[in-house]
């Protein structure tokens, strides 16, 4: 950046275009920044709550699931695992939208505060001009009217001498904006890098966690667990069958015995009545 003592190497003019040319510059490409991280953020949030969504589907099933017993408690630590990792997620993007989002918005305030100080300096330099003017023209007119020329000349040093603050103020206001940029440029992207790595360290913890849950499913004891409830329902029907044949064969005797028991009781009512004949 210049300083206001090296304004010979540069007229105030080039001075205030290359100032406002670094103002609209930043402007321009922090905006381009906050639009792509913020999209990043949003687009974060509904990964965050798309998982939030499959977690508790999952949690569902476990629910549900009454009979394979593994595979239903595999399930449930699955969705607790998944929703961890959501949790962290939201923390990712609770992150990025206060340290990058945040700090990148800051710079549509700042950029219009550097407008405005290069404005208020191009004003004084317009009164300083103008000053000058009606110096020339008090000299011109009338050289001999020492009044007139003195009072102009006074207000020209006033006007100059303000220029020279308001021009050294701008300079170190120009430097600072350029060193506040390229520090918090510099942090705010650490900052992203750092979130993101956080997230994603405990994101693999967690998945490998969630491999190992699924890993212990047991698909073995659940299908002997399923065989087991099935095979008493098989000798539940065998025994109602057994059951019923036996109370039909019981049903037969007690028929038979009643018919030999009527028979018998036939016969002697037939052998008394040949002997009373």
């Amino acid at each position: 950046m210049f300083r206001g003592e090296n304004s010979h190497s540069l007229s105030y003019e080039q001075q205030a275009k290359f100032i406002q040319d670094r103002i609209t510059s930043v402007e321009k490409n922090f905006g381009d920044l906050c639009v792509a991280f913020g999209d990043y953020a949003r687009k974060t949030a509904r990964v965050r709550d798309m998982g939030d969504e499959l977690a508790k589907v999952i949690k569902d099933y476990a629910n549900n699931e009454i009979v394979n017993k593994s595979l239903s408690s595999g399930l449930d630590n699955l969705s607790i695992t998944l929703t961890a990792i959501e949790e962290y997620r939201n923390c990712e993007v609770q992150r990025l939208e206060a340290k990058v989002v945040g700090e990148l918005c800051q710079y549509e305030t700042i950029c219009k505060h550097a407008r405005e100080e290069l404005k208020h300096t191009m004003n004084v330099r317009e009164k300083e001009m103008a000053r000058k003017k009606v110096l020339d023209k008090a000299r011109e007119r009338q050289p001999f009217n020492r009044q007139q020329v003195t009072y102009a000349e006074s207000e020209l040093i006033k006007a100059s001498a303000e220029m020279s603050r308001t021009a050294k103020g701008l300079s170190e206001q120009t430097e600072f904006f350029e060193r506040r940029k390229l520090q918090q440029l510099k942090s705010l992207l650490s900052n992203f890098v750092m979130i993101e790595m956080t997230f994603h360290t405990k994101a693999v913890e967690l998945l490998t966690v969630a491999y190992q849950q699924i890993a212990d499913i047991n698909d073995r004891a659940d299908l002997e667990s399923l065989g087991r409830l099935r095979s008493p329902d098989k000798s539940a029907a065998v025994g109602k069958q057994r059951s019923g044949s036996l109370a039909a064969l019981m049903n037969q005797s007690s028929s038979k015995d009643e018919e030999t028991t009527d028979s018998e009781s036939d016969e002697e009512e037939s052998s008394e009545e040949t002997e009373s004949r």
